[in-house]
């Protein structure tokens, strides 16, 4: 069948809607936020849509009318899929590309039993002496420029920012923001985005010259914007002291995710 492109905004809801009637566990991409400031294109050949980024289908193929049931009886095009769902998957796995955890937010309020010793000490230590706040109400784009620039500073060098463009405006612009004051000085940013019913947590960006600051960001996230739901805070980025820090947050869920193959792509 031929392909065809669709409206790139129509295309986005198109498979938002169809994701969700087929009650498809959506993954740290599939959010309208982050798609929407993505250079993705929407493609059907008229019994499956996908959204693709230049020569990737961000995710798999979805039926335009029918249920997953029935993706066997297709003749699926030649496809190379980023990147899979927790309960949908379509092709050969190729490559591992990166670790997904979810977490149960309500656990964040108690964090009782041995499994949390180190998170809970960690997040006391840096509000001790501190006086601060934490708001949604947006500081000026200086001071969220000022609070990036200290930070891109000071990141590891082997850590590579997979997506800058996306980091930026999520920090600058994004509709799910908090923000972590000493007095009037920004200290940390939360940002997040929202796939009903679970969370995506985007960044959480602070003072690296402050320890412990970064621990007690996230704990703010977790117990005040998460408001109970269950978050996917994305992977490790190849980077073995971000995974370890991630395991100790004790998640609902660790899972590998993989690129894909559908028979005939490259």
């Amino acid at each position: 069948m031929t392909r065809k492109p669709l409206n790139r905004a129509t295309a986005i809801e198109l498979y938002l809607k169809r994701a969700r009637e087929l009650d498809i566990i959506p993954n740290f991409w599939l959010a309208r936020e982050y798609l929407s400031n993505q250079d993705v294109i929407g493609m059907t050949d008229g019994v499956v849509l996908w959204l693709q980024e230049e020569d990737w289908a961000l995710f798999p193929p979805l039926p335009l009318g029918d249920s997953l049931d029935h993706m066997a009886q297709f003749h699926l095009p030649p496809l190379k899929v980023w990147s899979d769902f927790a309960n949908y998957a379509v092709g050969t796995p190729q490559e591992f590309l990166d670790w997904e955890y979810v977490y149960d937010s309500t656990r964040f309020h108690h964090m009782d039993g041995g499994e949390w010793k180190t998170f809970r000490k960690n997040v006391r230590k840096w509000p001790r002496g501190h006086e601060w706040s934490y708001q949604m109400i947006p500081p000026t784009f200086g001071q969220i420029e000022d609070l990036l620039l200290r930070w891109l500073e000071h990141k590891p060098e082997n850590l590579v920012i997979q997506d800058p463009a996306s980091m930026e405006w999520f920090l600058m612009n994004g509709a799910r923001r908090a923000f972590l004051f000493e007095k009037d000085r920004l200290m940390a940013v939360n940002v997040w985005d929202w796939n009903d019913p679970y969370l995506m947590f985007r960044y959480c960006v602070s003072d690296p010259e402050e320890p412990f600051l970064n621990e007690f960001a996230r704990l703010l996230f977790y117990v005040r914007s998460a408001c109970g739901m269950m978050v996917i805070d994305g992977g490790s980025l190849g980077q073995p002291g971000l995974e370890r820090f991630k395991d100790k947050l004790n998640p609902f869920l660790k899972r590998s995710v993989y690129t894909y193959t559908i028979p005939g792509g490259e």
